[in-house]
This record gives structure tokens, sequence and C-alpha cells, in this order.
């Protein structure tokens, strides 16, 4: 199925439902926090290849920074979709940080071997401390941050009903920032 630009077929495998949140995007201030309209957290991790990760890192592109875990099985739903709309839409576009929460190092090497062909950026955040600062509680966890550096959309949970809605909050970006 074609979804406003973005291609996402067969991706859309039955998954259990989960609650969504979604907060209509504005943009307002610079005030460093987790609500729509301020510059979040600057932290993201290091990628799997060692790399520091930081909001900044992605200025000019639309970011879209996910806290997952392995046990959560909307989040491993969640994935592969973040995965196909980076390569449809293109990483110089948008980029997907995939953040795994507070799991053991070895379980992450792990999945990471299942995930070895995703172009998604992988962080760790073994302690919490990007959560934290997030003040992420559940996962999957969302944040689109605008080519500004300003959290546009949140979503919290997964469900396939929500997906056309965090589509629509990327192509809305791609759009205002003529990046489409």
């Amino acid at each position: 199925m074609r979804v406003g630009g973005l291609f996402v077929a067969a991706i859309l495998a039955m998954a259990p439902p989960v609650a969504a949140e979604h907060e209509v995007g504005v943009e307002v201030g610079v005030e460093v926090g987790v609500e729509v309209g301020q510059r979040p957290p600057e932290y993201l991790g290091r990628s799997t290849q060692g790399d520091k990760l930081n909001i900044s890192d992605s200025a000019g592109q639309i970011l879209v920074v996910s806290f997952w875990a392995t046990w959560c099985p909307p989040c491993l739903k969640e994935l592969p979709v973040l995965n196909a709309i980076q390569k449809n839409a293109g990483a110089d576009r948008v980029r997907v940080v995939a953040i795994n929460l507070e799991e053991p190092r070895r379980q992450f090497r792990k999945a990471m071997k299942a995930y070895e062909n995703f172009e998604i950026t992988f962080s760790h955040d073994k302690n919490g401390r990007i959560a934290r600062d997030f003040r992420v509680k559940t996962v999957p966890n969302m944040f689109i941050v605008d080519v500004d550096g300003l959290i546009a959309f949140r979503h919290a949970g997964y469900s396939d009903a929500a997906l056309n809605g965090i589509v629509a909050d990327i192509n809305s970006l791609l759009v205002k920032n003529r990046l489409h």
C-alpha cells in the first residue's frame, strides 16, 4: 500500500493492538524538553559502530527517535516499518535512530544480528539514562524531530491503525520542509 508518498507494503503483518498517543505538531519556542515544540535532549547514545549520536547530527533532516526493547512485540513490529520509511524516503531526508532500552549488552548484540541488514541507526541505552532524559516510561515511544531540531510529533505505543498517522506526520514534515 502507498501511503502519502511513502511505500509501506508487506510490512504490515498483524500485530497485537497497543494504545497509541498522537499529538499535533506545533512550533513554539526552543525550550529543552520532551513535549511537542521543545528541543529534545541532545545525546542519543552511541551507534553500533561506536559513533556518538546527537540530535544536532541530523540538522536539515527529519529525525525519528524510537525507544524499543526485544521483549516488546509491538516494538519488533515497528522496527521494520521504521526501516522501510527511512529506506523509501531516503536517509538524506529521514533518519531513524532506534534506542534499545535497558537490556543487557548480550541481548542487544543478539538482536543486532537479526537487524544487520537494516539501514536505520541503532543505539543501546543499557542503564536507561537516555530514556530518563526523554522521560520515556513505556516502549515503543517515538519522537519525530523536524529539520529545525524541535519535536514535531510524539507517539507512545504502536498499532497498525496508528501507522497511517505516523506516515502522515513524516510526510507533512517532508512537504513543509520541501524535502519531498
